[in-house]
């Protein structure tokens, strides 16, 4: 039954102060309150709820309640990878919330040999101490050495039994632009190791000096380059020099750095390897970790560098904290 005040389509009287009062007529103010009911009791049966990247970032859309969303659990299983088979399949990280693969790349003996036995030059010494410090200082489950003829020597007897060969197919082009210079194809074949197999790749010249661990964790991680002409500033550097890279297996940053190669020049001597990873990192910082030019790659290599760094102790790489 409805209340007196209604009975008659007389107006509800709402008693204000000092004696006043405000009239409002019965039907619309009845329609105003049955919508609000109905609303309220809607509120309390079922919670409203909305795709939210806040309430659980990795899942953005985990709280849709939409009748047409397929669970997850009800995906065909994934295509198989196309890692091609002479770059070896991902090793485990060193820890558990490491997300780098505990392996060491080289890339080494794609230039053509002149001898009648194609036997690989012999190794340089430098490049016996460089991976030799890898071992000592990374202390890594497994070191690749990426290879078409292997070196010769003393210095490779000594540090063979220590790496694991792998005998790579050498690109001749990519994106149908032909790889001419073996350093270019050297350049190609870091980033598919790194595409598919993760770990850190290193040029054959790097002196590891400390542990990289605490770089472990971030998908993927370069040095600048720095450059010789003053003028430019260390936020402005030559580029994000290749001979390190620390990467996951399937990192985006090098997927776009692989793309790029769809406009490769090869008269253009180090655009793709050092100019062009700088620029996709500006355009996507959040999917790389960018060190400055202090971390790896100094002193530099021109000038009085060479004899800094070697004949006198005007540089002590303990007392930097460099890595490399």
């Amino acid at each position: 039954m409805l209340p007196l005040w209604v009975r008659g389509g007389k107006p509800i009287t709402i008693p204000l102060n000092r004696n006043r009062s405000l009239q409002l007529p019965t039907l619309p103010t009845l329609l105003i309150l049955l919508v609000i009911g109905f609303i309220v009791s809607l509120s309390h049966s079922r919670p409203l709820t909305f795709p939210s990247s806040r309430a659980n970032p990795t899942r953005p859309y985990a709280l849709t309640t939409s009748p047409f969303r397929v669970d997850s659990s009800l995906f065909l299983p994934p295509p198989e990878s196309d890692r091609p088979d002479y770059i070896p399949a991902p090793v485990t990280p060193k820890k558990k919330a490491m997300v780098v693969p505990d392996s060491v790349h080289y890339v080494y003996g794609l230039k053509d040999v002149d001898s009648a036995d194609g036997r690989g030059e012999e190794l340089p010494y430098y490049a016996y101490l460089a991976m030799r410090s890898a071992l000592v200082k990374l202390r890594p489950k497994v070191m690749y050495f990426h290879y078409k003829h292997l070196p010769t020597g003393p210095w490779w007897d000594e540090i063979s039994p220590h790496l694991t060969l792998i005998e790579t197919q050498v690109p001749s082009e990519i994106y149908g632009r032909p790889l001419k210079h073996f350093a270019h194809k050297a350049d190609v074949l870091r980033l598919l190791a790194m595409k598919y197999s993760g770990g850190i790749y290193l040029d054959i010249d790097i002196f590891v000096i400390k542990p990289f661990d605490d770089l472990l964790y971030f998908p993927t991680t370069l040095g600048m380059e720095a450059s010789p002409d003053s003028r430019r500033t260390a936020l402005d550097p030559e580029g994000l020099c290749n001979a390190i890279i620390i990467s996951e297996p399937g990192s985006t940053f090098i997927d776009r750095w692989l793309a790029s190669y769809e406009t490769f020049d090869g008269g253009v001597w180090a655009h793709h390897s050092v100019v062009k990873p700088w620029q996709i990192a500006r355009a996507h910082p959040d999917e790389i970790q960018v060190l400055n030019e202090r971390a790896f790659f100094w002193p530099m290599w021109h000038g009085s560098e060479v004899q800094k760094t070697h004949e006198t102790d005007e540089h002590d790489f303990a007392a930097t904290g460099q890595y490399a």
